[in-house]
């Protein structure tokens, strides 16, 4: 009848499929996934709600860009299935209504890595960073789980900066907080602010000032707010 899917990290991020060529196109692609063993360790990026009648519905959980290496990545719970990648690319990527960045999964993580790097300098390389984006709601629709594995990837670079998760704030000397204050296709601004756990400290703020000019993001990370902000 209709397939519902929703973010697991954006709940106002929602929307119903109806359309009767892209149920169709859904079918298809689930017809011809593949039974998998265990299911990808990295969490959900959707839940989609198939309905094959009004009062019976299937759940199931996705993962968006991995492959069969991975693990299944699209799972209820009783059954794993390997799906492909058309699933994201094909379908729920013609869903978005937004005008969001050019290439906005690799500029975020980029702008981020280049802000801990002017941060994480002379005393605050001792101390245990942790970097907490669960509330950066303006994002959470684009943070996806296998993003954010090749950001922790990236951050092993720094020995003292990990994801805050599972509530670990408390672990950490200091917290990355993120506010994204706008984007368009062609700009993206987020404030960063530092701020420590213990101590009375004031906080260390940047301003990511990001536009994207002849094919290429400039990439501006700024002590003070410019005035354009």
């Amino acid at each position: 009848m209709k397939i519902t899917i929703q973010s697991t990290r954006d709940k106002s991020y929602r929307f119903t499929v109806t359309d009767e060529a892209a149920i169709k196109e859904i079918y298809d692609i689930l017809a011809s996934a593949k039974i998998g063993k265990e299911k990808t360790t990295l969490e959900p990026d959707y839940i989609f709600e198939i309905y094959e009648t009004r009062e019976k519905v299937n759940r199931f959980y996705y993962v968006t860009g991995i492959d069969k290496g991975n693990g299944a990545n699209f799972y209820s719970d009783t059954t794993n299935y390997v799906v492909s990648k058309r699933l994201d690319n094909d379908i729920i990527k013609n869903f978005w209504n937004i005008r969001k960045p050019i290439d906005v999964e690799n500029l975020y993580y980029e702008s981020l890595y280049n802000t801990l790097e002017k941060f994480n300098t002379g005393e605050n390389s001792s101390k245990k960073i942790g970097i907490d984006l669960g509330n950066d709601i303006e994002m959470t629709k684009f943070q996806l789980s296998i993003n954010l594995m090749y950001f922790e990837e990236r951050l092993k670079n720094m020995e003292n900066v990990s994801l805050v998760k599972n509530n670990n704030a408390d672990q950490f000397d200091i917290i990355m907080k993120v506010s994204t204050q706008g984007y368009t296709s062609t700009r993206y601004k987020a404030i960063v602010t530092f701020e420590e756990t213990k101590g009375n400290e004031k906080p260390t703020i940047y301003y990511i000032s990001n536009t994207y000019e002849q094919g290429n993001w400039k990439i501006n990370i700024l002590d003070s707010k410019p005035k354009d902000f």
